[in-house]
């Protein structure tokens, strides 16, 4: 590089020299700050993942364990149901009939039922005769539990108002699969093959009328070593989908997401997406296949990958073999936010740093150009003052002062000589403006003549061309264009006045546009109304000459119909006589009868308290029994006294059996002759009845149809009237839409000349310039 200044190549060379001295301290800092900052980033990375991972892990267990202790609530109630069938039942000494003993087992489900209200509903489904033996005499008694085949399938269940219903339990013994993969009749199915108790995957029932699912618990029924049915209990999972709404809004604010994944990999619960409950919990994303397995061993563990952390912990519910599983899934970035933050925070922080250290390097280096700058100017000025002075002389002017003149040193040599050559120049220019003085007059006047000329040439073309170019644009119906470009002074008003006139043109065109498309949309309007007039007229007329004939025929009927109604009412009449006459004889023989019925009535009541206070000692012995039982020792001489009360209450409920059943032959006759009496009665009176009001809807049938004719005939002169004028209508209707057609078509051949012109402005807008210098205008 050549320099041409000495100031400039001292200043140049010696900043070099300081930026690069500068550059290279500050690059060193900016690399160890990065270091620094990605070190730290990297250790805080590691530790906040870790802290994640663990905090998770202790969340998915804790709701794991609040899940579990819910559901064992209900194994717990359906363990405790099937070890009292199993003591109820196994009793060779228990003579209770079967009925009964149906009924003792319901009135326990029903208790623990009502004593649970978390519970949806309790069960029990007994094998084949398995209870009494005496299924088929309890075949279609739902109100016990049974359904067609007379087997013992109570399923007691509370709606969402509280309300507490009995029906026979359906597909126990289905192997049918439901579209997600769960077997039906696996909460029977399972237990009965000797899987022990047995939890079903959420599986959709309808329950008192409406769909719900539920998590259905079953506890086998063993007595004398073999299978005999089961007890279980129910969940709605909805209390499972709030527990995980509830847990999903209280961390990571509400950005986190809870499932619940059964044995088999079904959605038990999501808090994101509740309505996939029942589905395949890996249906949509094909990688969390990978964590089925996890689930199914019951392992609890953290996986992570770069978009989330999921945390699972296992359910493990009562004694079943087939784990449920808990599963928290935090997006990475929620997780990592403090991270993030923190990172972002440092390189902030490093990026201020690194610009103040640009801007002290900066400084430093300018501060030492700027002295070397000084050093080299302080050489360099005076060579430069004079090298100045020359330039300056040798352009002509020589009225200036030579810097250096004076001096002793070599500067004032060379200011000597340049005096000189000013002297000489002085002498010279002089000379010189002499002659330019006397051409510059010559020339001056000839150069404002033709600049006039030009002038006016260029003002008289550009009017011209403006002109050309709007009367052009005019031509083609153009009536957006406007004439924009100024014209000279004297033109000036042309343009003005050829603007106004476009303007009001368009303005009036734009009006009657507007009323064309008025008058075009008005009349198609009017036309297809005035259309669909006509047609319905015409369907008026045609319907009014049916109707017309209808009521011709309709009259004569009603005239017939009169007559045979009054006939109809003399012979009512006498029937209602005979019917009250053997009315009052029959009702004496009743009242005695139920007399005796009543008093039949009262004993049997008498013996039914006794018996009900029997069945109540039996079932509170029973009871007391149980409650023995597990006391183990220290309950057997209790256990002693409760067999003793249970053998007192069952012969005293056998006794007063042996005297209802005494009382039922006795009264038995009794009440059929009851019954015949009160039949024969009960005849009697709805023929009396049935006379009456046949005689009262003869009387109303014939006086209604004197009137129906009368107003019939009137009705049949209206419809006539009517008919002639809808036929008078019809043909004005017809003229109005022949009208409205040729309106139309006159009103559409207006819209089709006015559209020639073009009234708005340009797709590229309003302000767009064209090649001439011109621009359009709305």
């Amino acid at each position: 590089m050549q320099f041409k200044s000495i100031q400039l190549k001292i200043a140049v060379l010696s900043g070099v020299c300081v930026l690069a001295a500068t550059a290279g301290l500050v690059g060193y800092g900016i690399m160890a700050a990065d270091t620094t900052r990605t070190y730290v980033g990297g250790e805080v990375n590691q530790l906040t993942e870790a802290k994640t991972r663990e905090a998770l892990s202790t969340l998915a267990s804790t709701q794991a364990e609040v899940i579990r202790a819910s559901l064992n609530q209900a194994f717990d109630t359906a363990r405790n149901l099937a070890r009292n069938f199993e003591v109820v039942v196994g009793d060779k000494n228990n003579s209770t009939v079967a009925e009964q003993r149906r009924g003792q087992l319901n009135a326990m489900l029903l208790n623990q039922l009502k004593d649970n209200p978390p519970f949806n509903g309790t069960y029990s489904a007994w094998e084949p005769n398995a209870l009494d033996g005496k299924d088929v005499d309890f075949k279609e008694r739902r109100d016990l539990g049974s359904d067609a085949t007379g087997r013992f399938l109570p399923y007691w269940t509370r709606d969402a108002a509280g309300k507490i219903a009995i029906q026979p339990l359906v597909e126990y013994d289905s192997k049918e699969l439901h579209p997600n993969g769960v077997m039906k009749g696996g909460w029977y199915i399972g237990p009965k093959e000797g899987r022990g108790e047995s939890i079903l995957d959420p599986l959709p029932y309808i329950v008192q009328g409406k769909n719900v699912f539920l998590a259905t618990m079953s506890v086998p029924i063993m007595i004398d070593g073999k299978f005999q049915g089961v007890a279980g209990a129910d969940f709605d999972l909805s209390f499972v989908q709030t527990l995980a709404d509830q847990v999903r809004r209280s961390i990571y604010d509400g950005k986190a997401a809870v499932k619940i994944i059964s044995f088999k990999g079904l959605v038990v619960a999501d808090s994101a997406r509740p309505e996939t409950i029942g589905e395949a919990f890996d249906k949509s994303a094909a990688e969390s296949s990978s964590i089925l397995p996890l689930i199914q061993a019951g392992k609890a563990d953290v996986l992570s990958d770069k978009n989330s952390f999921q945390a699972l912990a296992p359910i493990v519910i009562g004694r079943t073999k087939t784990p449920w599983s808990v599963i928290v899934s935090v997006p990475r970035d929620v997780a990592m936010a403090q991270v993030k933050a923190l990172d972002a925070a440092m390189v902030a922080r490093g990026q201020r740093d690194i610009m103040l250290q640009v801007a002290v390097a900066l400084l430093v280096a300018f501060g030492g150009i700027a002295a070397m700058w000084f050093v080299a100017r302080s050489i360099a000025g005076p060579i430069r003052a004079m090298t100045t002075s020359m330039g300056v002389l040798a352009s002509g002017k020589t009225d200036l002062t030579i810097p250096g003149e004076g001096r002793v040193d070599e500067i004032g040599a060379m200011a000597g000589a340049v005096v000189v050559f000013r002297d000489n120049a002085v002498a010279n220019l002089r000379l010189q403006q002499e002659a330019e003085a006397s051409r510059l007059t010559t020339e001056g006047e000839r150069r404002r003549n033709a600049e006039v000329e030009k002038t006016r040439a260029e003002a008289m073309a550009q009017a011209t061309s403006g002109l050309a170019d709007g009367l052009r644009q005019l031509s083609r119906g153009d009536l957006t264009f406007q004439l924009v470009e100024p014209f000279a002074a004297e033109f000036e008003s042309l343009r003005a006045d050829f603007n106004g006139a476009i303007v009001q043109l368009r303005d009036a065109m734009m009006s009657v546009t507007e009323a064309s498309q008025s008058i075009d949309g008005g009349s198609l309007e009017i036309s297809r109304s005035s259309d669909e007039l006509s047609k319905r007229t015409e369907q008026q007329a045609a319907s009014l000459e049916q109707t017309a004939a209808a009521l011709d025929q309709i009259t004569a009927n009603v005239s017939n119909s009169s007559k045979r109604a009054q006939e109809a009412r003399t012979v009512a009449i006498e029937a209602n006589k005979s019917a009250s006459a053997s009315g009052r004889v029959v009702a004496d023989a009743v009242d005695a009868m139920q007399r005796i019925e009543q008093s039949s009535n009262q004993i049997a009541n008498i013996i039914g308290v006794i018996d009900e206070i029997a069945f109540q000692t039996n079932l509170l012995a029973l009871n007391a029994g149980v409650e023995a039982a597990r006391a183990g020792d220290a309950g057997k001489g209790f256990a002693v006294v409760a067999q003793e009360v249970r053998e007192l209450a069952q012969r005293s409920a056998q006794a007063a059996r042996e005297i209802k059943e005494l009382i039922r032959n006795s009264s038995g006759e009794v009440e059929t002759g009851v019954t015949l009496v009160r039949n024969t009665g009960d005849a009697l009176k709805t023929i009396e009845t049935y006379i009456v009001a046949i005689n009262q809807h003869m009387d109303a049938i014939a006086t209604s149809a004197r009137e129906q004719s009368v107003g019939l005939s009137e009705v049949n002169t209206a419809v006539n009237q009517m008919d002639q004028v809808t036929q008078k209508n019809a043909a004005m209707v017809e003229e109005t839409n022949a009208a409205s057609a040729a309106l139309a078509g006159e009103a559409t051949t207006l819209l089709d000349l006015v559209r020639r012109f073009n009234l708005v402005s340009s797709p590229y807008g309003g302000d767009a310039a064209d090649k001439s210098g011109y621009r359009k205008v709305a």
